[in-house]
């Protein structure tokens, strides 16, 4: 049963009874915005291996990144700080370790905080934590540390969020990709 509430600018408003909205309830959850499938997923990743990371890897002399595997806990951060931030969005730049890193001339992931720039959605600009008020505080304070599975020590170091576990040589680089 409906019962007509209001009409305005030829809108009906109806009342619905509980029993009625939990009968036309969906039990599934929608896809997420992001889904793109198994197939496009598969090709996009089959295209980077043998267009891109076949010259990366030859040029660095040794298997470069495939991918990189951020755990659970650290995407929790990251929002947490995105939100701490008063950050509107993500900024992911491609980068490359350096020659004194245990994963020297590897493909790395730079992680960086943005915010609407004056209002306009389609513009943001890059937050520098160096420059926030609160940075001096802060740095003062121990990183939290956040350990990889696996892990055993051996690599047990403060991490920020811009390491991930880069595939290879942390993991096997997910062959099962849809």
């Amino acid at each position: 049963m409906h019962v007509l509430l209001h009409v305005q600018e030829s809108k009906k408003y109806f009342l619905i009874t509980n029993d009625e909205f939990m009968e036309n309830q969906v039990s599934a959850r929608p896809l997420p915005f992001f889904y793109v499938g198994k197939s496009i997923t598969r090709e996009r990743v089959n295209n980077y291996e043998a267009q891109k990371r076949v010259l990366l890897t030859q040029a660095i002399g040794k298997d470069d990144t495939k991918n990189v595997w951020y755990s659970k806990e650290h995407v929790v951060k990251l929002l947490d700080e995105i939100n701490a931030a008063n950050g509107d969005g993500l900024l992911i730049s491609f980068g490359m370790y350096e020659d004194a890193h245990q994963f020297a001339k590897q493909t790395c992931l730079m992680m960086n905080i943005t915010r609407a720039n004056d209002g306009d959605p389609t513009r943001h600009t890059v937050i520098n934590l160096e420059n926030e008020p609160d940075f001096a505080d802060r740095s003062a304070q121990p990183k939290d540390v956040i350990l990889f599975p696996g892990d055993n020590g051996i690599f047990s170091k403060v991490k920020d969020f811009n390491f991930g576990s880069p595939c290879p040589p942390r993991c096997s680089a997910f062959d099962d990709l849809p």
